[in-house]
Protein backbone atom coordinates (compact mmCIF):
# COMPACT_ATOMS: atom_id res chain seq x y z
CA UNK A 1 0.00 0.00 0.00
CA UNK A 2 2.89 2.37 0.80
CA UNK A 3 5.46 0.68 -1.43
CA UNK A 4 5.11 3.01 -4.42
CA UNK A 5 5.38 6.18 -2.30
CA UNK A 6 8.43 4.95 -0.37
CA UNK A 7 10.08 3.65 -3.54
CA UNK A 8 9.65 7.08 -5.12
CA UNK A 9 11.15 8.74 -2.02
CA UNK A 10 14.19 6.44 -1.71
CA UNK A 11 14.76 5.87 -5.44
CA UNK A 12 17.38 8.63 -5.94
CA UNK A 13 19.48 7.33 -3.02
CA UNK A 14 19.22 3.72 -4.18
CA UNK A 15 20.16 4.62 -7.74
CA UNK A 16 23.17 6.67 -6.65
CA UNK A 17 24.42 3.89 -4.36
CA UNK A 18 23.80 1.25 -7.04
CA UNK A 19 25.72 3.24 -9.66
CA UNK A 20 28.71 3.24 -7.32
CA UNK A 21 28.46 -0.55 -6.97
CA UNK A 22 28.31 -0.90 -10.76
CA UNK A 23 31.73 0.72 -11.03
CA UNK A 24 33.15 -2.10 -8.92
CA UNK A 25 31.29 -4.73 -10.99
CA UNK A 26 29.32 -5.99 -8.00
CA UNK A 27 26.38 -8.12 -9.11
CA UNK A 28 22.79 -7.93 -7.80
CA UNK A 29 22.99 -11.55 -6.65
CA UNK A 30 26.04 -10.76 -4.53
CA UNK A 31 24.09 -7.96 -2.88
CA UNK A 32 21.15 -10.32 -2.31
CA UNK A 33 23.47 -12.76 -0.54
CA UNK A 34 25.00 -9.96 1.53
CA UNK A 35 21.52 -8.71 2.44
CA UNK A 36 20.50 -12.22 3.47
CA UNK A 37 23.55 -12.57 5.74
CA UNK A 38 22.66 -9.25 7.40
CA UNK A 39 19.16 -10.60 8.00
CA UNK A 40 20.56 -13.76 9.59
CA UNK A 41 22.63 -11.62 11.96
CA UNK A 42 19.49 -9.66 12.83
CA UNK A 43 17.76 -12.92 13.77
CA UNK A 44 20.73 -14.10 15.84
CA UNK A 45 21.02 -10.86 17.82
CA UNK A 46 17.26 -10.75 18.30
CA UNK A 47 17.15 -14.27 19.70
CA UNK A 48 19.96 -13.30 22.08
CA UNK A 49 17.98 -10.30 23.32
CA UNK A 50 20.27 -7.73 21.71
CA UNK A 51 17.28 -5.90 20.27
CA UNK A 52 18.77 -2.65 19.02
CA UNK A 53 21.74 -4.34 17.38
CA UNK A 54 19.25 -6.67 15.71
CA UNK A 55 17.27 -3.64 14.55
CA UNK A 56 20.36 -2.10 12.93
CA UNK A 57 21.06 -5.31 11.02
CA UNK A 58 17.41 -5.54 9.97
CA UNK A 59 17.45 -1.98 8.59
CA UNK A 60 20.68 -2.74 6.72
CA UNK A 61 19.10 -5.93 5.40
CA UNK A 62 16.14 -3.98 4.03
CA UNK A 63 18.37 -1.25 2.58
CA UNK A 64 20.48 -3.72 0.63
CA UNK A 65 17.34 -5.57 -0.41
CA UNK A 66 16.35 -2.32 -2.10
CA UNK A 67 19.81 -2.01 -3.60
CA UNK A 68 19.82 -5.44 -5.26
CA UNK A 69 16.59 -4.72 -7.13
CA UNK A 70 17.76 -1.26 -8.17
CA UNK A 71 21.10 -2.64 -9.29
CA UNK A 72 19.35 -5.37 -11.28
CA UNK A 73 17.18 -2.82 -13.08
CA UNK A 74 20.23 -0.73 -13.95
CA UNK A 75 21.76 -3.82 -15.54
CA UNK A 76 19.17 -6.38 -16.59
CA UNK A 77 16.73 -8.14 -14.22
CA UNK A 78 16.92 -11.93 -14.35
CA UNK A 79 14.54 -14.65 -13.25
CA UNK A 80 17.30 -16.18 -11.12
CA UNK A 81 17.84 -12.87 -9.36
CA UNK A 82 14.14 -12.54 -8.64
CA UNK A 83 14.11 -16.13 -7.38
CA UNK A 84 16.98 -15.49 -4.94
CA UNK A 85 15.44 -12.20 -3.80
CA UNK A 86 12.02 -13.70 -2.97
CA UNK A 87 13.51 -16.65 -1.09
CA UNK A 88 15.79 -14.35 0.90
CA UNK A 89 12.94 -11.99 1.83
CA UNK A 90 10.54 -14.72 2.90
CA UNK A 91 13.13 -16.57 4.98
CA UNK A 92 14.16 -13.44 6.87
CA UNK A 93 10.54 -12.42 7.45
CA UNK A 94 9.83 -15.91 8.81
CA UNK A 95 12.91 -15.98 11.04
CA UNK A 96 12.13 -12.71 12.82
CA UNK A 97 8.91 -13.87 14.56
CA UNK A 98 10.82 -17.00 15.58
CA UNK A 99 13.53 -14.73 16.96
CA UNK A 100 10.95 -12.87 19.05
CA UNK A 101 9.79 -16.21 20.46
CA UNK A 102 13.36 -17.16 21.38
CA UNK A 103 13.81 -13.71 22.92
CA UNK A 104 10.66 -14.04 25.04
CA UNK A 105 8.55 -17.20 25.27
CA UNK A 106 5.50 -15.09 26.14
CA UNK A 107 5.46 -14.05 22.47
CA UNK A 108 4.84 -17.55 21.18
CA UNK A 109 1.07 -17.27 20.56
CA UNK A 110 1.09 -13.95 18.72
CA UNK A 111 4.23 -14.75 16.74
CA UNK A 112 2.89 -18.19 15.81
CA UNK A 113 -0.28 -16.57 14.48
CA UNK A 114 1.85 -14.02 12.63
CA UNK A 115 3.83 -16.81 10.98
CA UNK A 116 0.55 -18.50 10.03
CA UNK A 117 -0.68 -15.27 8.44
CA UNK A 118 2.60 -15.05 6.49
CA UNK A 119 1.74 -18.38 4.88
CA UNK A 120 -1.44 -16.76 3.57
CA UNK A 121 0.25 -13.63 2.27
CA UNK A 122 3.09 -15.61 0.69
CA UNK A 123 0.69 -18.08 -0.91
CA UNK A 124 -1.54 -15.39 -2.42
CA UNK A 125 1.50 -13.37 -3.48
CA UNK A 126 3.23 -16.22 -5.31
CA UNK A 127 0.19 -18.00 -6.75
CA UNK A 128 -1.15 -14.71 -8.13
CA UNK A 129 2.17 -14.05 -9.85
CA UNK A 130 2.20 -17.60 -11.26
CA UNK A 131 -1.41 -17.49 -12.49
CA UNK A 132 -0.98 -14.07 -14.12
CA UNK A 133 2.21 -15.19 -15.85
CA UNK A 134 0.66 -18.47 -16.96
CA UNK A 135 -2.37 -16.71 -18.47
CA UNK A 136 -0.29 -13.81 -19.84
CA UNK A 137 -2.42 -11.30 -17.95
CA UNK A 138 -0.88 -7.85 -18.21
CA UNK A 139 -1.60 -5.16 -15.61
CA UNK A 140 0.33 -1.92 -15.65
CA UNK A 141 2.47 -1.41 -12.56
CA UNK A 142 4.73 1.58 -11.93
CA UNK A 143 7.57 -0.49 -10.48
CA UNK A 144 9.26 -2.90 -12.87
CA UNK A 145 9.32 -6.15 -10.95
CA UNK A 146 10.51 -9.49 -12.34
CA UNK A 147 6.95 -10.78 -11.81
CA UNK A 148 3.42 -9.52 -11.15
CA UNK A 149 3.37 -7.81 -7.74
CA UNK A 150 0.12 -8.51 -5.90
CA UNK A 151 -0.94 -5.53 -3.78
CA UNK A 152 -2.69 -5.50 -0.40
CA UNK A 153 -2.87 -3.83 2.98
CA UNK A 154 0.43 -5.41 3.95
CA UNK A 155 3.23 -5.13 1.41
CA UNK A 156 6.96 -4.64 1.78
CA UNK A 157 6.85 -1.15 3.29
CA UNK A 158 4.19 -2.01 5.88
CA UNK A 159 6.06 -5.16 6.82
CA UNK A 160 9.25 -3.21 7.42
CA UNK A 161 7.47 -0.53 9.46
CA UNK A 162 5.68 -3.05 11.66
CA UNK A 163 8.84 -5.06 12.30
CA UNK A 164 10.70 -1.87 13.23
CA UNK A 165 7.89 -1.03 15.67
CA UNK A 166 8.24 -4.51 17.17
CA UNK A 167 11.97 -3.95 17.65
CA UNK A 168 11.64 -0.46 19.11
CA UNK A 169 8.67 -1.26 21.35
CA UNK A 170 9.72 -4.83 22.10
CA UNK A 171 7.84 -4.77 25.42
CA UNK A 172 4.58 -4.76 23.42
CA UNK A 173 5.89 -6.72 20.42
CA UNK A 174 3.23 -9.35 21.04
CA UNK A 175 0.42 -6.80 20.78
CA UNK A 176 1.88 -5.40 17.54
CA UNK A 177 2.14 -8.95 16.19
CA UNK A 178 -1.61 -9.53 16.78
CA UNK A 179 -2.40 -6.41 14.72
CA UNK A 180 0.20 -7.38 12.13
CA UNK A 181 -1.36 -10.83 11.72
CA UNK A 182 -4.87 -9.39 11.40
CA UNK A 183 -3.74 -7.04 8.64
CA UNK A 184 -2.03 -9.93 6.88
CA UNK A 185 -5.22 -12.01 6.96
CA UNK A 186 -7.17 -9.03 5.59
CA UNK A 187 -4.59 -8.75 2.82
CA UNK A 188 -5.17 -12.40 1.95
CA UNK A 189 -8.92 -11.81 1.69
CA UNK A 190 -8.45 -8.69 -0.43
CA UNK A 191 -6.12 -10.51 -2.83
CA UNK A 192 -8.42 -13.51 -3.15
CA UNK A 193 -11.42 -11.30 -3.94
CA UNK A 194 -9.45 -9.09 -6.35
CA UNK A 195 -7.81 -11.94 -8.25
CA UNK A 196 -11.07 -13.91 -8.39
CA UNK A 197 -12.80 -10.95 -10.03
CA UNK A 198 -10.01 -10.53 -12.57
CA UNK A 199 -9.93 -14.21 -13.49
CA UNK A 200 -13.72 -14.48 -13.67
CA UNK A 201 -13.82 -11.50 -16.02
CA UNK A 202 -11.48 -13.11 -18.53
CA UNK A 203 -12.98 -16.62 -18.45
Amino acid sequence: MLDQKLNFFFKPVLIKFSNTLLKYQISPNQITLFSFILGIFSFIFLSLGMIYIALIFFILNRFFDGIDGTLARLKKPTDLGGFYDIISDFLIYALLPFGFILFDNDNFLSMSLLLTSFIGTCATFLTTAWIFEKNKIKIEQPSKKSFFYSEGLIEGAETIILFILMFVFYEVASFIAWIFALLCFLTVIIRVVKVSKILNSIN
